[in-house]
């Protein structure tokens, strides 16, 4: 079968998929209790979503297969997508027909609006890849459904800060997500020998630190090796066990989000930005950015 990916924004995702109880700020941040039939035609192929988006079954089951991976999903689940994993959901054989789903959905570009420290979005974004689905506890559902509620109560009012509300709300969302999975992820680590050690993972721990405080200064693998008394290559094979990125992939995604964040929220030039991540010049990092994100720093700001 050809390798074709339907690519769905949220606007198309708010349009086609859900029907039922929706609150929204623009297509940016969407949040819908889902209580008829799910539509498993629209995903039944191999699809990607360009959003942040967590789905809370609360009654049926149905099988989701995220990055090659297939899970079985079913009443108290917990089902996480990122942009850029290739999902597709399709009915489950023990399915009765009803399908009812809790959904949040916030886009890149709202991401970067949020009150969040851009290296922990990063790491809770490789234990999503890492554990996409999990099985939330009594209480975790509670203190979520209170969220949910609380953001609902939000959205209605006529507030002249109702729009920073949401942020700081999504933001301690984010984190919550963030806290259940590293939780689980851990406690399956203590039960596992092929986990990375103790050691490696206070390593990467390190290595994220110094990426947050020196990605705009420094780009280099020798600067981060020399910076914890290890060689290039086995800081390399560390980051690459422990998160399954490169560590040249990871200092770049710190540089790009920092360059986007400054590109979006900020007056400065795009040479006074190419300076402030020490970039030799601005060609050079016209090329850097588009190399990572498919457009020019200055259509970036435009969109």
């Amino acid at each position: 079968m050809d390798k074709i990916y339907n690519n769905f924004s949220l606007s198309k995702v708010k349009e086609l998929f859900l029907k039922d109880e929706i609150v929204s700020i623009g297509d940016d941040f969407i949040m819908a209790r889902q209580t008829n039939d799910v539509d498993f035609e629209l995903l039944k192929f191999p699809s990607r979503i360009d959003g942040f988006v967590a789905a809370y079954c609360r009654k049926g089951r149905f099988k989701c297969t995220i990055n090659l991976t297939e899970y079985e999903i079913h009443d108290g689940m917990l089902a996480v997508n990122i942009p850029n994993n290739i999902i597709q959901l399709e009915p489950s054989d023990q399915n009765d027909g009803i399908v009812e789903l809790t959904i949040f959905a916030v886009s890149p570009k709202y991401m970067t609006t949020l009150s969040s420290d851009l290296g922990k979005i990063f790491v809770d974004a490789i234990n999503m890849l890492q554990s996409p689905i999990m099985e939330m506890g009594p209480e975790e559902v509670d203190i979520a459904m209170q969220y949910f509620q609380l953001i609902d109560n939000v959205i209605n009012t006529d507030s002249e800060y109702r729009n920073d509300s949401i942020s700081y709300l999504l933001t301690s969302v984010f984190y919550l997500i963030g806290g259940m999975l590293k939780k689980r992820l851990d406690a399956v680590d203590e039960n596992d020998e092929k986990a990375p050690s103790t050691r490696h993972k206070r390593v990467f721990e390190s290595f994220i630190e110094l990426v947050e405080k020196y990605h705009n200064k420094e780009r280099s693998m020798g600067f981060y090796a020399d910076k914890l008394c290890i060689t290039p290559k086995y800081l390399s094979i560390i980051v690459k066990k422990v998160s399954g990125f490169s560590a040249p992939d990871i200092i770049d995604k710190y540089v790009i989000l920092e360059a986007q964040h400054l590109l979006r929220h900020t007056d400065l030039s795009i040479k006074e930005i190419a300076d402030q991540l020490n970039f030799p010049n601005n060609s050079f990092f016209y090329k850097y950015f588009k190399a990572h994100t498919g457009c020019t720093p200055n259509s970036y700001r435009q969109k």
